[in-house]
């Protein structure tokens, strides 16, 4: 994150250098803890309860507080450089840490710690309030009636300072996979009442469709410049910055249930002990990246593994054009262990904030202020978590919409599996507000260094205006951050949320967490095919109630989904997949590999289980291969070999008669819910070839579950004999031409898919699942040393009678009928307006809807198939340009095979070029 815009100005004689555009509220108090015997009925509430009173502000404020140290792992270690021997946190630092709330207002929040003072940070009634002792010299762990001297307290009201600079060293792009994923989000209202609920309706989940809990587990790392400036406080001052962001993660706007959980914290007193930092953030980054990837545990399981490392510094972050950096992350690196990190400035309790939006850029959040995320949602305010520069945050509403939709599709997606487990040690964190530990004067020494003051003359709790030097002259200067919730900014006074609040509003009432509960299931969208098996999603919202005061999210499924138009397509020979790659052809991505007239082909060999919902193709006739969406189209089959179909990017169960969930199974002969009682199994072999090609077999249509071997001689991988397959018009499909492919391949013949091993392999296979829409014709290629074979052969074929039992009927029932006179009806295929893009920048797909249409408008099956008009096509937006993924290759050998008495000649083929990785660009 890059760093908070510093505002100046003189003492003397005031000559603004910056326009000012708020001020603070300063007020000082002295927390008052109410005993148990000051409420009424006090036999009924909850035990743990700890209520303060702070008169600030001229106002009267009630923190309702218990205890939480949820944060903290149950059995975090805290740690001195990387060779030291650890020490488990004990309960005293997990007893320091409260939340809850003020004058019993739901809206209002607070994390504090009442060790050594009241300090750290609450809200409420639209102002954030810090607090802090004057002094914070004391013993951790330890709450006593030192709480109850004075502190100051400081408060900011929820105002805008334009013109400020970004502070986060994350540029503002993003790449396509994320763009996509916003791109069903473009039909939420932008102007509602209810942004939020009206997303929530609108939200398909991409993996498990279920809100399920996650379990952040932190390392938190402070250099020597930390222990340096900060002493003996360190230690409880790191977990005070973790409470917060832990609470600000808890929000409800988020839409996930999400647990920052601190499972150790090291503290480095020696530089040479720790990862090397500079003033260069990205470098400083990577080597943070590097060093704690070594220092983690192997296994997940491990009480001490983190998800996530954390370092904080109080050295000077500078990014690639400024020294306005205040943090720095690698976008969506969630669960890499080598990546997932980010890099800290300290610059005061402020650091907090900019802990929750370095972890969202991890959580693969951009800044709320991309051309994507305004496309989708409209201008976002300024004043959410991942706004670039954090001027203050709408505690209400402390994530927008954008970042709560890409957090999900990013853990739907898979990228937040680590986070599953729950933490087996847990350090508890900080309760209190901020300002009841750090006076006004700590947080002005914490922001800009020692010797650094309050200025006179400042509105309380708006703005921490401090003073400094510039030029050898004494000048008051900002982040633009308010007093920490808690701080004292008068008489009875106390910041909370920006504003400088009077202690009043008493309650009575105990504090009270609550729970998210589901609310009713919405109806059921469109279907996402016309014919063929489509889906269709319905959605519920976890807002009957919506959680507060940290109360849990709701868990479950929050979509479910189902089959529809489940009438076959007129068979046209391809499949699905295919018709979507060709939808491509002619698009040649802008490199000089392929050609202007390019034809984009499904491929399924080499691909994994994970991306079997995205749209891979090849570049026919070459090995060249893309990813040409994120996800393919809903009811998309997983692969040909499959019943499973494709949603929203994930593969779910379905039978063969294409139904979500059904338990139905082709049998050996690829009939669907068939008994396998009139497949006929057809095997043989080949032994003794001839130079050149040899007929092996023929693979009638409708042959299913084909499995083709041919073992080496002796085991060898290139014995010089080679199956190759031919089509009914003798051209070869498969190492024709003496030419064999050296990897595996897939053959699609009109929608039937062959698999292919490749010739690396001492058992070569050719292998379908499903029954064969045209005869192919294998044969075996000799050459060479002329090595004996072993060809191996079995199909299952329907051998049942396929015309239902009442298709012929006898002469005695036969009815002579008059034939009415009519007109031959006439057929046409017509064809609806096309949908929008599916993209917003590159290359995107369009689909519309094909009818054939009798003369009576009515639906029919007889139009000519080979006249259909296009469903699908690309549509492009050249003029914007998406990140797009590197491209890795390595080059591969085909074989090109001499006649006989040759030796095997290798050379490199360029058609055989195979990807190795699809890594995407992030800064």
């Amino acid at each position: 994150m890059s760093v908070f815009p510093v505002v100046l100005f003189r003492l003397l004689p005031m000559l603004f250098l910056t326009k000012i555009y708020l001020c603070m509220e300063t007020d000082f108090c002295e927390p008052v803890r109410l005993d148990r015997e000051n409420f009424p009925s006090h036999d009924k509430l909850n035990k743990d309860l700890v209520v303060y009173r702070i008169n600030a502000f001229n106002q009267e404020l009630y923190l309702n507080l218990l205890p939480d140290s949820g944060f903290l792992a149950p059995g975090g270690t805290f740690q001195y450089d990387t060779i030291s021997s650890s020490a488990f946190l004990g309960g005293d630092f997990r007893r320091c840490f409260y939340s809850g709330d003020i004058n019993a207002d739901r809206n209002s929040y607070a994390a504090l710690s009442l060790c050594g003072g009241v300090r750290g940070a609450f809200s409420y009634n639209g102002m954030e309030y810090l607090i802090e002792r004057r002094s914070t010299n004391t013993v951790p762990g330890i709450i006593s009636d030192d709480a109850e001297k004075t502190h100051i307290i400081r408060r900011r009201r929820h105002l805008h300072a334009p013109n400020s600079t970004s502070r986060c060293g994350v540029t503002s792009s993003l790449n396509q996979g994320v763009v996509e994923s916003l791109e069903k989000y473009k039909h939420v209202k932008r102007h509602t009442r209810n942004l939020t609920e009206t997303l929530l309706k609108s939200m398909s989940r991409s993996k498990r469709f279920a809100s399920i809990p996650r379990y952040v587990e932190v390392l938190v790392v402070a250099d020597e410049s930390m222990a340096k400036f900060h002493g003996d406080d360190l230690k409880h001052y790191l977990l005070t910055l973790m409470s917060v962001t832990a609470k600000l993660y808890k929000h409800p706007s988020i839409l996930n249930a999400i647990s920052i959980v601190v499972v150790k914290l090291m503290v480095i007193n020696e530089a040479e002990k720790g990862p090397k930092v500079s003033s260069n953030a990205a470098l400083t980054l990577r080597n943070f990246c590097t060093w704690q990837k070594k220092l983690n545990k192997i296994n997940d399981k491990h009480p001490e593994y983190w998800d996530t490392a954390i370092l904080f510094t109080k050295q000077d972050l500078c990014g690639a054009t400024t020294c306005d950096t205040l943090g720095m992350a690698d976008v969506g690196t969630m669960c890499d262990p080598k990546r997932s990190c980010s890099v800290i400035e300290d610059d005061g309790l402020p650091s907090a904030f900019t802990t929750a939006h370095e972890l969202g850029h991890v959580f693969s959040m951009p800044h709320d202020s991309v051309k994507a995320c305004e496309e989708v949602f409209g201008k976002l305010k300024d004043n959410h978590m991942m706004s670039p520069t954090l001027i203050q945050i709408d505690h209400n509403t402390p994530w927008s919409v954008c970042s709560a939709a890409i957090i999900t599709d990013f853990l739907d997606a898979g990228h937040g599996d680590c986070l599953l487990d729950q933490p087996q040690k847990l350090l508890a964190l900080p309760a209190d507000p901020p300002g009841v530990s750090y006076s006004l004067s700590r947080q002005c020494e914490l922001a800009f260094g020692s010797g650094s003051k309050p200025c006179p003359y400042m509105q309380a709790c708006s703005k921490l205006w401090c003073t400094g030097k510039a030029k050898g002259q004494l000048v008051c200067q900002t982040r633009h951050f308010p007093w920490a919730d808690g701080t004292s900014c008068g008489s009875n006074k106390l910041c909370y949320r920006g504003i400088c609040t009077d202690k009043q509003n008493t309650t009575k009432n105990k504090v009270s967490d609550v729970d998210g509960h589901w609310g009713r299931w919405g109806p059921y969208g469109p279907c996402s095919r016309t014919c063929g098996g489509g889906v269709q999603l319905a959605k519920r919202d976890c807002n009957n109630p919506v959680p507060e005061n940290g109360g849990k999210y709701c868990q479950g499924l929050r979509v479910k989904y189902r089959s529809c138009n489940l009438e076959p397509c007129k068979d046209s020979g391809k499949s699905f997949r295919e018709e979507q790659c060709e939808a491509f052809n002619g698009i040649s991505l802008n490199t000089n590999r392929l050609s202007p007239s390019v034809v984009w082909v499904p491929k399924y060999s080499g691909v994994s289980v994970k991306d079997r919902c995205k749209l891979v193709c090849r570049a026919s006739g070459t090995g060249y291969f893309y990813v040409l969406a994120q996800k393919v189209v809903d009811g998309t089959p997983c692969s040909p070999d499959t019943s499973a179909l494709c949603v929203q990017g994930t593969c779910i169960k379905a039978g063969c008669d294409g139904k979500l969930s059904s338990n139905m199974k082709f049998d050996k002969c690829g009939v669907c819910d068939g008994d396998s009682q009139n497949c006929k199994k057809v095997s043989g072999m080949f032994t003794k070839p001839m130079n050149g090609y040899n007929f092996v077999v023929t693979l009638p249509v409708g042959a299913a579950n084909v499995d083709v071997r041919q073992r080496g001689y002796r085991g060898l991988v290139n014995d010089d004999n080679y199956l190759a397959v031919k089509n009914i018009h003798g051209k070869y499909l498969l190492n024709g031409n003496f030419v064999v492919s050296a990897v595996e391949k897939d053959i699609i013949v009109k929608g039937s898919l062959l698999r292919y091993s490749g010739t690396g392999t001492s058992v070569e296979t050719l292998q379908a699942s499903r029954p064969l829409k045209e005869s192919l014709t294998v044969e075996l290629l000799s050459v060479g040393k002329m090595t004996p074979p072993r060809v191996r052969y079995f199909y299952y074929l329907n051998v049942g009678n396929k015309e239902g039992k009442n298709s012929v009927l006898e002469d005695s029932n036969k009815v002579e009928l008059k034939k009415p006179a009519y007109q031959m009806p006439s057929y046409k295929w017509v064809a609806a307006d096309w949908n929008k893009c599916s993209v917003t920048c590159g290359n995107g797909v369009q689909n519309r809807l094909i009818q054939c249409l009798d003369s009576d408008g009515e639906t029919a099956t007889h139009c000519d198939g080979t006249q259909k008009p296009n469903a699908i096509r690309v549509c492009e937006y050249s003029h914007k340009r998406c990140l797009l993924p590197l491209q890795c290759y390595m080059l591969r050998y085909s074989y090109r095979l001499p006649r006989k008495g040759q030796g095997v000649l290798k050379q490199p083929n360029n058609t055989d070029h195979v990807k190795l990785q699809n890594v995407m660009l992030w800064h």
